[in-house]
């Protein structure tokens, strides 16, 4: 287990982050998480979701997928430029029964668990690393 501070590595790494739209409700999913079935009181309208996602692609950024939240990708670099956080990334070596070599996941950190931009707070309430996977290269 240890800590990949190459940047080189780093640069051609994507990692996935969920971004949090404020509802039409008012409601929270960041606050309330997943209750029941009906996404409905979580909806935002189609103009924050697209204002949302112009901003984010002006970024830099790719969307991944769009729901109740959007899923975004970039590098660490474009995170840490701009959400002004620090990102590392832990690699952890699993051995699988029967599978070699061993599996290889990454946990993925910020120094702010919940990232915000400035001038999105009245359109998203919060954008958060997803914590493991294997990164897109």
């Amino acid at each position: 287990m240890g800590k990949s501070e190459d940047k080189n590595q780093s640069s051609q790494k994507r990692i996935m982050a969920t971004v949090y739209l404020r509802s039409l409700s008012g409601r929270s999913l960041l606050q309330e998480g997943i209750v029941g079935t009906d996404p409905k009181p979580f909806i935002s309208s189609p103009q924050t979701i697209q204002r949302v996602i112009s901003e984010l692609k002006k970024r830099g950024f790719t969307i991944e997928g769009k729901g109740v939240t959007l899923s975004i990708s970039g590098s660490p670099e474009l995170f840490e430029k701009i959400f002004k956080v620090k990102i590392s990334i832990e690699e952890i070596k699993r051995k699988v029964p029967g599978q070699i070599p061993p599996q290889l996941r990454f946990i993925y950190h910020s120094s702010k668990p919940v990232m915000q931009l400035k001038e999105l707070e009245d359109v998203i309430e919060g954008i958060i690393l997803s914590k493991s996977g294997v990164p897109i290269k």
